[in-house]
């Protein structure tokens, strides 16, 4: 049995070290839509809408490095909550000047708020669809702080915080296309911002036209946002004699609702007890109460913190009817797992 335990407790150190790694890394989701199925709707398998109602409606939009196009829109076409209706269709998106390597923008929020997402979209027929663009984030306070860092400065020695990279272009086939950007962190909000900065690059320098066409930028707010669900979708399971209890929060994605109850939750009751008999250990008793819980888009698959199992919508939506519940059965038995070190250490464990 002791072998056992610290066989879990490795196991537990060498999860934490990669969820810990994974975290200093926000990987961005792309979508992309092509032909008929690119239209004014923007909508993406794995990466969300454009909002009508965000942090960034009201927020100041700046060009810091770089000239606007005169054949493109304004600044306010990126937060005006409304997006192109045709593909080519200049006016309705903002791209920087032919001839150039884009350029840089700044987004004032007013103040420093958690930011759960930043999305961004463009649409092109062609080498100005796809995105290649930095993101910095910064709160104002860092010492040396410089609102309007030109380049070549670097953000980052500027009081700035790289947040994500992104290019979207395609290795191989025409590049043209509807793209939707959504940078999220799966452990939480990507950070506290009052300042966000696009060092945005063009696509390609073989003619004059490399520039993206961007139609949106979306800020999400970590709560309080208008476009999230009017209401909680959630389930909530007792079992073996009231023993158990696990809360399925889908908020985020209530077209789950029929499969969370008929395919999801009929095998957590099964073999969450199950578990527990199967990895005893002397003096210990695993958690009676857990949590799993769906966030659009999320990013990877899955992971479990204490007793608080987070699940990659974007993932989930595509896997029902293969690896979705068997992902979940997985992470089950680290909800199980809280043995040595994690008991001790982690009071969410301790139930």
């Amino acid at each position: 049995m002791k072998t056992r335990g610290k066989l879990f407790v490795g196991t537990f150190l060498l999860l934490l070290c990669v969820t810990l790694s994974a975290r200093a890394e926000i990987k961005p989701v792309v979508g992309r839509n092509q032909g008929d199925q690119a239209t004014p709707a923007f909508k993406f398998k794995n990466v969300p809408s454009p909002s009508k109602s965000d942090a960034a409606q009201n927020a100041k939009f700046e060009i810091v490095d770089g000239e606007k196009d005169d054949n493109g829109g304004d600044l306010d076409k990126l937060h005006d909550g409304a997006v192109p209706t045709e593909e080519d269709q200049p006016a309705e998106n903002f791209f920087f000047n032919q001839n150039t390597d884009g350029g840089r923008i700044l987004i004032d929020l007013a103040k420093a708020i958690e930011i759960r997402q930043v999305n961004t979209y463009s649409w092109h027929p062609n080498t100005r669809g796809p995105q290649v663009y930095k993101l910095y984030g910064a709160d104002g306070e860092a010492a040396g702080f410089e609102a309007r860092p030109k380049r070549p400065t670097d953000p980052e020695k500027a009081g700035w915080k790289l947040i994500a990279s992104v290019d979207t272009r395609p290795k191989d086939g025409e590049p043209g296309g509807q793209y939707g950007v959504s940078i999220a962190d799966p452990m939480g909000p990507i950070g506290k911002y009052r300042y966000l900065l696009f060092d945005i690059h063009q696509t390609e320098s073989d003619d004059a036209f490399g520039n993206t066409f961007y139609s949106e930028i979306d800020v999400v707010e970590k709560a309080g946002e208008a476009d999230e669900p009017a209401g909680e979708s959630k389930q909530t399971l007792d079992f073996d004699d009231n023993k158990y209890h696990v809360t399925i929060d889908y908020t985020q994605m209530p077209e789950l609702d029929g499969w969370v109850k008929t395919k999801l939750a009929p095998v957590v009751e099964a073999w969450y007890p199950k578990m527990v008999a199967m990895l005893p250990s002397d003096g210990y008793q695993a958690p009676t109460q857990f949590s799993i819980t769906f966030r659009n888009p999320g990013q990877g698959v899955a992971f479990t913190a204490g007793t608080h199992i987070v699940c990659a919508g974007a993932w989930f939506s595509k896997e029902l009817d293969r690896e979705a519940v068997g992902a979940i059965v997985h992470e089950m038995v680290h909800v199980v797992q809280q043995y040595g070190i994690a008991r001790r250490h982690n009071r969410q464990a301790q139930i």
